[in-house]
């Protein structure tokens, strides 16, 4: 079963829709509504998306942007009380935490001693080459 935005969640969203709706006289987009709310863009984008397919919101894409607009609000009644399973700003919290951490790895893999210990097991390779190289002799020219 997929996630359902929560009653809460999905009364904000339609506030801050409404509110925006008025004061700029357009349909605002996920971004405009994340910055009234204060909220992730990303976070507010998904419940725009699902509320949209509850009949709650009526998306309207193109190309370059999404627009909002109050569709139905009397299915915001529908939604579930409590936000089922974990909560997407949760989600995207661990996503981002993982996201970090992976940059920090890559990070400490090129620190200067890194780079120096590689730098060092490089030159110990050609010098065992130059060495096995010249028990061979040189080459008779053609």
């Amino acid at each position: 079963m997929a996630h359902r935005p929560c009653y809460e969640d999905g009364h904000l969203i339609v506030a801050a829709v409404r509110v925006l709706s008025h004061s700029a006289d357009k349909p605002p987009t996920p971004e405009d509504i994340a910055d009234l709310l204060g909220l992730a863009p990303d976070f507010v984008r998904n419940l725009v998306v699902m509320l949209g397919g509850e009949g709650i919101l009526k998306v309207v894409e193109n190309p370059f942007e999404i627009r909002t607009e109050v569709k139905n609000h009397i299915k915001l009644e529908e939604l579930p009380k409590e936000a089922q399973g974990p909560s997407i700003q949760d989600e995207l919290d661990e996503f981002v935490k993982k996201k970090k951490k992976e940059v920090e790895d890559t990070k400490k893999m090129f620190t200067m001693d890194e780079i120096e210990k590689k730098k060092q097991e490089n030159m110990s390779k050609l010098d065992e080459e130059m060495k096995k190289m010249k028990g061979k002799g040189h080459p008779p020219f053609a």
